[in-house]
């Protein structure tokens, strides 16, 4: 090649099918993964165009860090009310977080908020006094008023014990909850919230149907976080430099790309090549993969509290039956899946009861040896047929039967998922085993979702906890298995979880809960563990007897950086194991070009 070209620029030129060429087609090095004009953190490739620019105190240099994705950019949006098609790492690299979570230090670590006083019945909220969106307009709680009304209309978990709130001024919100709250319950909610709303831009949604809102593709998002989006593709999102970013100094590199490498053994073989990446979110790798990596690549474990479960349709003539969904859970070896799919990083969860693994036991108490475990290391086949046969089904030539209808139907799994497909087979396998009549339809992500939002399934493969460190609190994935709000509440469970309902209880008799809803909510509502336990138990028993959704397995994060030129963070800072390395890292610092 007679010039310099990004890796960038020629996949735009290319298509699609001139990937597989042009990964080794690049300038001089050897690397050409996605500067402009110049280098990229990848290839170490240098040129008069590297020389980092002056932006006030930093120095500032034309690199780009590339991480892989799977996913087309085309088919997603920065909408975060509309999740179905919402991109969240490319939300990251645009949207400043409020708060963070080390697990490592078990640690609340600050983004855009300043200050967060809890006492009594009251969670004060302070905002930095320098946060600006990128269009160079001020940001104020009067944006923070229109994110919370479109919360709140779209059903998010923290008003389940948020009553009201008060804007105090341009930096302070109050929000004044409805009876006691434990304290780390409100820190761990807000985790997961990103200063991704504009008042000018979204005040329009407060009087529209919530559907039309979930149905909004943001395309030209407005940032508050480290980048502002450039340009997307089929290839990529393009992000540069926001630098009214309020710690922007942080970041010294002009360009990060979410590349749409594809999926599992697309990323590893970036990943091995060690110069077509620098990074990759979240990739599972099975450890032979991972021995053929570089020396540079390097891998960040980080607790999912997240992992491969079923959802079923609730209103579905046969997997809306309790005793249907229970011999499900009775057919199912969890251990086989984890063994199959990575014992490195997984691990089964000992009773399906909608509460993270690591966590259950502390929880439950002594309650944990009443629960039907549905038998994580077995495949209790006799105890499922006797199920069925109360259920009305019956087995002719090796398949149950109802009415005519043939007990399974297609199930539904994530393309691109490679530890997602073989945990597929591995269940869908065993079922048919035992006389399901499934078939796997691999989906492009986007319709996954669809799938299940529109209630177009039957069951399928769907993930069981919210994820993150939220997680690790029963309330938010006992709340969120009731209420897929991921999905819009497409599994059809949320008119059942707003009544009164009785399951068989522990002792012989019945556990009646007022809703399942409710309880759950009380959850949130205590001011500490042992005033929340009881409705945890409670809670819990009823999910491990009617199944909402089905647990199956959880696991570690594999998160991935490279330090030949970019630097990390130090094992033992607190940024170190934070949901996720390649935009918490880029915020603090923690992440920069290095051109050594």
């Amino acid at each position: 090649m007679d010039q310099v070209l990004s890796r960038r620029a020629m996949l735009a030129a290319a298509g699609t099918s001139g990937v597989a060429a042009l990964a080794g087609c690049s300038g001089g090095g050897g690397g050409g993964d996605g500067a402009t004009n110049g280098t990229n953190g990848t290839s170490g490739e240098t040129s008069d165009s590297n020389t980092p620019s002056s932006d006030g105190d930093s120095q500032v240099y034309d690199a780009s860090l590339v991480n892989a994705y799977n996913g087309n950019p085309v088919d997603l949006h920065f909408n975060a009310y509309a999740s179905q098609n919402y991109s969240w790492p490319a939300g990251r690299a645009v949207f400043a977080p409020l708060l963070k979570y080390s697990f490592n230090e078990d640690e609340f670590l600050y983004g855009a908020l300043e200050n967060l006083e809890i006492a009594d019945q009251e969670v004060t909220m302070t905002f930095r006094d320098d946060i600006t969106w990128s269009d160079g307009d001020e940001w104020t709680t009067e944006d923070f008023d229109v994110q919370l009304q479109l919360l709140e209309k779209t059903g998010n978990t923290l008003f389940g014990y948020v009553d009201d709130y008060e804007i105090v001024d341009d930096r302070t919100v109050r929000l004044a909850l409805s009876g006691p709250t434990n304290p780390r319950i409100i820190r761990f909610e807000l985790t997961n919230f990103f200063l991704n709303t504009k008042a000018e831009t979204h005040e329009e949604w407060l009087d529209r149907e919530t559907a039309e809102l979930l149905q909004w593709a943001w395309e030209d998002p407005v940032a508050t976080g480290m980048f502002s989006l450039a340009s997307k593709d089929r290839q990529a999102f393009e992000f540069e430099r926001n630098p009214q970013f309020y710690k922007s100094d942080n970041v010294n590199f002009q360009t990060q790309l979410i590349e749409n490498t594809g999926g599992g053994s697309a990323q590893h073989q970036a990943l091995i090549s060690g110069t077509e990446v620098d990074a990759a979110t979240s990739a599972f790798t099975p450890p032979e993969i991972a021995d053929r990596f570089p020396d540079h690549v390097v891998e960040v474990n980080i607790p999912a509290k997240w992992g491969y479960g079923i959802v079923f349709n609730h209103d579905d003539p046969d997997f809306g039956n309790r005793n249907v969904r229970q011999a499900v859970a009775h057919v199912i070896n969890r251990q086989s899946i984890v063994d199959n799919a990575g014992p490195q990083t997984k691990f089964t969860a000992p009773v399906p009861c909608g509460i993270a693994p690591e966590d259950q036991e502390y929880w439950l108490g002594d309650w944990m040896d009443d629960f039907e475990t549905y038998g994580p290391e077995s495949s209790n086949t006799d105890r499922a047929a006797e199920l069925l046969q109360e259920a009305g089904y019956s087995r002719q030539n090796g398949t149950w039967s109802k009415e005519g209808r043939t007990l399974g139907g297609t199930y539904y799994s994530p393309a691109g998922w490679s530890d997602w497909t073989t945990m597929t087979q591995t269940v869908t396998s065993q079922l048919n085993d035992f006389g399901f009549d499934f078939s796997i339809s691999t989906l492009p992500t986007n319709e996954w979702f669809t799938r299940y939002s529109e209630s177009n399934f039957k069951m399928g493969s769907f993930y069981w906890l919210p994820g993150g460190s939220r997680s690790a609190f029963p309330y938010f994935p006992l709340y969120y298995q009731m209420y897929a709000t991921d999905i819009g509440g497409g599994h059809n469970y949320r008119s059942i979880a707003q009544e009164s309902q009785t399951v068989p209880g522990r002792d012989g008799g019945e556990l009646t809960l007022d809703t399942p809803l409710s309880t759950a909510e009380q959850i949130a509502r205590q001011s500490g563990d042992e005033e929340a336990r009881p409705y945890v138990q409670q809670s819990a028993w009823y999910n491990h007897v009617d199944l909402p959704f089905l647990g199956l397995v959880s696991k570690y994060e594999q998160s991935w950086v490279t330090n030949d030129e970019w630097t990390e963070a130090p094992t033992d800072s607190p940024n170190r194991n934070v949901k996720w390395p390649q935009f918490w890292w880029v915020h603090e610092g923690d992440l920069q070009y290095d051109p050594q």
